[in-house]
């Protein structure tokens, strides 16, 4: 069997608990078992997985603690540095997710390619200490939004950032799903549980959606406005 040991500061149990969940199915069909610890300030994940399964399963938690990082991590530090004043708190929320999702695919990258390999890694000491250019990074992007940042100028900002995307999210409910109907559940890295539907979709990097069922009326509403016509709704007996 094959050790995986995954830490962070009590703070960050919330992204341990998203690895623990996103890696579930995975574990389950490789036959590997977690363990979830906690001790002096710190939690733990520890993986027991076959040997002739642990490259496909570290990849695919290297790839989920890439996530936690470019989107949990990202959102506590813009949360930190951006002030937007003029913006309500609905509105906030949408322009951090925006801001995360528009190099999301790329700061992913840059953080698997620096976890890929490890049997053991700790996620707080991954960015503290082997980030830095991705923090500079993120740090010019705060440095970027103004002060002040108006409803109107927050419609335009997203517009301009998901005008040329071509995949579609397919929402259901309050369920959101990528191009290939896999179940989003970004959100949980996240903080708060208010509009849960255009946060996610936002994130998922898509530059339509198509909508089957009920959503709450403020994510339609934000779907319509920055969306417009690449909204599509589906029938009412359709499945995705």
């Amino acid at each position: 069997m094959t050790k995986i040991f995954i830490s962070d500061e009590i703070s960050g149990v919330k992204g341990l608990q998203y690895i623990k969940n996103s890696v579930s199915e995975l574990a389950v069909k490789t036959g590997a078992t977690v363990k979830a610890v906690s001790q002096d300030k710190r939690c733990a994940l520890i993986y027991d997985c076959p040997d002739y399964y642990a490259d496909v399963f570290h990849a695919e938690a290297a790839d989920k603690i890439a996530e936690v990082i470019a989107v949990g991590y990202k959102y506590e530090y813009f949360k930190k540095e951006i002030v937007a004043a003029g913006l309500n708190k609905s509105e906030r929320e949408i322009l951090l997710a925006s801001l995360i999702a528009a190099d999301l695919s790329e700061d992913k990258k840059y953080v698997f390619d620096r976890v890929k390999g490890e049997k053991q890694a700790a996620i707080d000491g991954i960015y503290n200490f082997r980030l830095k250019p991705l923090k500079k990074k993120w740090k010019d992007v705060a440095d970027y939004i103004p002060q002040c940042f108006l409803g109107s100028q927050l419609k335009d900002f997203v517009v301009y950032l998901i005008e040329n995307r071509k995949k579609r999210a397919y929402v259901d409910d309050t369920k959101v799903y990528d191009n290939y109907y896999r179940r989003l559940k970004r959100c949980a890295l996240l903080g708060g549980e208010e509009l849960p539907v255009i946060r996610e979709v936002l994130l998922s990097g898509c530059g339509e959606v198509e909508i089957r069922g009920q959503i709450p009326p403020v994510d339609e509403k934000y779907l319509k406005e920055f969306y417009g016509d690449r909204v599509y709704f589906a029938q009412k007996n359709a499945s995705f």
